[in-house]
């Protein structure tokens, strides 16, 4: 009778550590991919604003190109290959900031899988507490 017992109790404690060894790799999944996705949305940001500050510079060649109408053609060739440059900077960095979105989006896929949130039983769930009166004020779902 003890050495079934002794049995059970050992096998329930390998049970825990296979259990707790499961979970330190599950956090350590999620650490990266936490680590991955506020990496991606740093970069995302910073060609943002590459994005941004060249826009701007865009527009300011144009007007200084639209006004230039009454200066010599070799100035008005140069601003418009100036023009022509930061035209496919801007769409180098769009391309740039599209592919970082799309990461951003994987990203954010593989860590709700990893939390469980992209199960039916989630999704149908979605309805429920959006009629719910107790959640939290100021809590969006």
């Amino acid at each position: 009778m003890w050495g079934a017992k002794k049995r059970r109790i050992a096998e329930l404690q390998d049970r825990v550590e296979q259990l707790v060894d499961e979970r330190d790799a599950a956090l350590r999944a999620v650490e990266t991919e936490r680590t991955a996705r506020s990496i991606a949305v740093r970069q995302f940001c910073e060609s943002e604003t590459d994005k941004v500050r060249l826009t701007g510079r865009v527009r300011h060649l144009t007007e200084l190109l639209a006004n230039c109408g009454k200066q010599d053609g070799a100035e008005t060739r140069r601003l418009k290959t100036r023009l022509e440059n930061m035209r496919a900077a801007v769409r180098k960095y769009r391309k740039e900031m599209d592919g970082q979105a799309r990461l951003i989006r994987n990203q954010q896929q593989l860590l709700d899988t990893l939390y469980g949130l992209d199960t039916p039983a989630v999704a149908e769930g979605a309805q429920w507490q959006q009629r719910r009166h107790d959640r939290l004020p100021g809590v969006k779902l």
